[in-house]
């Protein structure tokens, strides 16, 4: 467990564990695919790959429209990860939702 995993722990954001990560990883296709958690139905989750600051604004656009989608930050080098990061975390946090940890860059954001 890195450091920004004990972060995101201490600030209520769980992880996944990692077996069940990699099992979600497969369920997983680009741009739009089938996603479950053991206890959830299957959902279709749109998986969008911001290349910058602006593009994150439009995740939260869609996230505020459409309940739920899939960011993947992979395109950031460190500072500007962790930026975006806290951003869509706390514009999670504004809408009352949660954020759920798929892999080092990919994170679920959900709104209740």
């Amino acid at each position: 467990m890195g450091i920004f995993d004990k972060i995101l722990k201490g600030l209520g954001f769980e992880g996944e564990n990692k077996s069940s990560s990699t099992k979600i990883k497969k369920q997983i296709k680009k741009k739009a695919g089938v996603y479950s958690l053991d206890d959830e139905k299957e959902e279709i989750i749109e998986e969008m790959k911001p290349k910058n600051q602006e593009e994150v604004a439009k995740i939260v656009d869609f996230l505020k429209k459409e309940g739920k989608v899939i960011a993947d930050l992979s395109n950031f080098e460190e500072q500007n990860f962790y930026n975006a990061l806290s951003f869509l975390s706390g514009a999670v946090y504004a809408f009352g939702g949660q954020v759920y940890k798929l892999d080092d860059t990919r994170y679920k954001l959900m709104v209740v």
